[in-house]
């Protein structure tokens, strides 16, 4: 604006300057013209003789020809300068327009630019929400494979337990001690499966972009076969005798077959068939699945969120996160709250 100002004032005041060059030098001529005629008059009535009257006339003429020819050369000097004035005013007027078309192109440029950045902006944001559900998806897919196991172990297995319920002490006639005790010989046919669960498997996001998961630990998810076969439940009597030495050494084993023994046997037989299931249930029997288990949902889950985040680390102790189904949601939200935003802010301009 500044600029403007001053080359209009430039402007007014070469045109000023020019025209009072003009308005001089026609002033000048009307007195040199009236000054001529002056002379003339002057000569033509004071001298008597014509040849001397005609003589004095030429060389006054002459005289006053000079500044009469000076001042028209001034005039078309003052006509050429505005002429030249007028054609740098048009010179100056195009490259004004050129100046404010070109003002006016890198307006529109920029605002193109902006357009773009927005929409390369918000087409970035569309395709991390798309990933964000992709991985929201395949989260929940892992919950299914979850519940489907991530691994399934066929065990067969026979298991001995061999319990003492009680101790007599002999007289000596027919044993010097009688144990009572239960054994119970089972197998089992089982297919377990085992997995993860989501709900304790957390996130955290550190300042350095790094994602920190951790609860990721095997469970139990069920089995599609559970074959229980109880070989052999009796309640028997073991009686010892004292050797030389004084060592017991046994000597005869009784089972005991009547009514109240066998329900015994029965009911130990199925108190161990749950205490078997419930450390089935715990991982206590297949413990060495434990590794494998955590390296297949770690892996599942490192390629589930690799497209949004190449930098994770999974901690073995637990860490202050979000449960990691509800990290992905609130990253949805915000990515789409973002896109919202940019959106809106592109259609107000």
């Amino acid at each position: 604006m500044l600029t403007k100002l001053k080359s209009a004032f430039s402007q007014l005041w070469t045109s000023f300057q020019v025209r009072l060059e003009q308005t001089g030098s026609w002033l000048l001529v009307c007195v040199l013209i009236a000054a001529f005629v002056a002379v003339v008059a002057l000569i033509m009535a004071k001298v008597k003789k014509r040849e001397l009257a005609v003589i004095l006339t030429a060389a006054g003429s002459l005289l006053c020809a000079i500044p009469l020819v000076s001042t028209v050369n001034l005039l078309t000097e003052a006509k050429a300068k505005s002429l030249a004035i007028s054609e740098k005013k048009a010179e100056l007027k195009s490259l004004e327009l050129q100046i404010e078309n070109q003002s006016l192109k890198k307006i529109n440029l920029e605002q193109e630019n902006e357009r773009l950045n927005q929409s390369v902006t918000i087409a970035n944001l569309a395709n991390e929400i798309d990933l964000l559900k992709n991985a929201q998806l395949s989260m929940n897919t892992l919950n299914e494979i979850c519940e489907l196991a991530l691994i399934e172990t066929e065990l067969k297995q026979t298991d001995v337990r061999k319990e003492l319920l009680g101790t007599q002490e002999g007289m000596g006639l027919l044993a010097d001690r009688i144990d009572s005790e239960i054994l119970v010989i089972t197998t089992h046919d089982i297919n377990a499966k085992y997995g993860v669960d989501l709900k304790t498997v957390t996130i955290r996001e550190d300042s350095d972009g790094v994602l920190h998961i951790s609860g990721v630990r095997p469970k139990y998810i069920g089995s599609s076969k559970n074959i229980f076969d109880p070989k052999l439940s009796e309640i028997r009597k073991v009686e010892y005798n004292k050797s030389k030495n004084n060592e017991l050494t046994q000597s005869k084993v009784t089972v005991m077959n009547d009514r109240q023994s066998i329900q015994l046997a029965n009911e130990k037989a199925n108190e161990f068939e749950k205490e078997f299931q419930n450390r089935l249930s715990l991982g206590q029997e297949t413990a060495f699945l434990d590794d494998a288990v955590v390296k297949l949902a770690q892996n599942f889950i490192k390629v589930t969120l690799a497209p949004l985040n190449q930098k994770i680390a999974f901690g073995g102790e637990e860490v202050s996160g979000v449960p990691i189904l509800d990290y992905l949601n609130g990253k949805i939200k915000d990515k789409q709250t973002e896109m919202d935003s940019i959106g809106r802010s592109g259609a107000g301009e």
